[in-house]
């Protein structure tokens, strides 16, 4: 769900609470699917929410919406690592949740912002700080494996039924036949 994208100069609290309000859940989705738990993408979230309340809505840069947000998540998250506990998710190795996690980072970050997030490949390349060609080249990559190891299946990445009621069917784009599992453990990108 894109929100509008609001200058910085102009934008006031208000703004800053509504996209957050609007994008908390798909930034809550995306940094699970990411890191692999809810306990450390939901940590990860939390340490944006932290840097917005503590340095305001001009660490976001230029523009108050929805891609600086993601950014804004990704520069934290590319500083730090945090281990927190694995989550159990069973014995599947073949399962669609353990070939996301079995993605290089890069691969897995851009399909994940494209195929589930809905961003553009320009936008995704933003976020991240690579050129479009690249991330480009990163979703080709991440795709192929997917059509290589997947057969049947619903791709399932989210444990909370709320987050997963909002994350509608954009889990579909992955692969093309739908695949499914539950993300497991913390996936160490950088």
């Amino acid at each position: 769900m894109p929100a509008p994208m609001v200058s910085a100069n102009s934008a006031s609290a208000a703004d800053l609470a509504t996209l957050i309000t609007q994008q908390l859940p798909y930034l809550r989705r995306y940094a699970r699917a990411l890191t692999g738990t809810a306990a450390s993408g939901d940590a990860y979230v939390r340490m944006v929410l932290e840097t917005l309340v503590q340095d305001g809505m001009g660490i976001l840069g230029e523009g108050v919406d929805r891609v600086a947000l993601f950014r804004l998540f990704h520069r934290i998250y590319a500083g730090g690592h945090l281990e927190l506990g694995d989550e159990d998710q069973g014995p599947d190795t073949m399962a669609p949740g353990t070939l996301l996690r079995a993605l290089p980072c890069e691969p897995r970050e851009a399909l994940l912002l494209t195929a589930v997030e809905g961003f553009s490949a320009e936008e995704t390349a933003w976020i991240l700080g690579l050129p479009r060609e690249v991330v480009e080249d990163q979703i080709r990559l991440a795709r192929q494996a997917f059509s290589d190891r997947l057969r049947t299946g619903v791709l399932m990445l989210e444990d909370d039924m709320t987050i997963r009621l909002q994350a509608g069917s954009g889990f579909d784009a992955m692969a093309p036949t739908g695949a499914a599992a539950s993300a497991g453990t913390h996936i160490a990108c950088h």
